[in-house]
Order: structure tokens, then C-alpha cells, then sequence
């Protein structure tokens, strides 16, 4: 990654790939809902678009080239995995009562 880049082209960076993955999910959400059998196709479509998706965003914003963009990916998948995991169990923690 090149220096230059400011806390606010990362927060961009942020509010773009989470507003793209918020409007991935309402897609999902709808065609779930309103076609007959498709939840599990527009998952599956929806888990293999977030990696690329991932991938894309990143090479594209700070101008990396592919290994580094693929390793990037990578550990970006992994740490929203663990952010993902962390907040379902905070969830059910709480709904537990305690």
C-alpha cells in the first residue's frame, strides 16, 4: 500500500463496503422472500460476490497489485469473520439473560 492515504479515503473505503454489502443483503433478503425457492441460490451467489467484491474494492482503492490485493482478501474475510462471530455471540449472550 502506498503512503499517502488518510483516515478519511479508510473510512470511505468503510462506508462503501458497507453499504455495498448492506444493499447485497436487502437484494438477497427480497428475491429470498418473494420468489419460491430461491433463498438458497441468492445465498450462495451473495457468499461468492463478497469476496470478489472484497477483492475488487481493495485493488481498485489503493492501487495494489494482485498477491498483495489476494493476501489483503484474505485476512479481510478472516476479520469480519471473527467481528461476525464475536457479535452473534454477544447476541445470544445477552439473550440468555445474563
Amino acid at each position: 500500500m502506498e503512503a499517502g492515504f488518510t483516515l478519511y479515503d479508510h473510512g470511505v473505503f468503510v462506508l462503501y463496503s458497507l453499504t455495498f454489502m448492506s444493499l447485497l443483503l436487502m437484494a438477497v433478503v427480497v428475491l429470498a422472500t418473494t420468489v419460491k425457492g430461491a433463498g438458497p441460490f441468492a445465498g450462495l451467489v451473495a457468499s461468492l460476490i463478497v469476496p470478489v467484491h472484497m477483492f475488487a474494492q481493495l485493488k481498485g482503492a489503493y492501487s495494489l497489485k494482485i498477491f498483495s490485493t489476494l493476501w489483503r482478501t484474505v485476512a479481510l474475510l478472516i476479520f469480519c469473520e471473527i467481528a461476525a462471530t464475536l457479535f452473534i455471540v454477544s447476541i445470544i449472550y445477552l439473550g440468555l439473560g445474563h
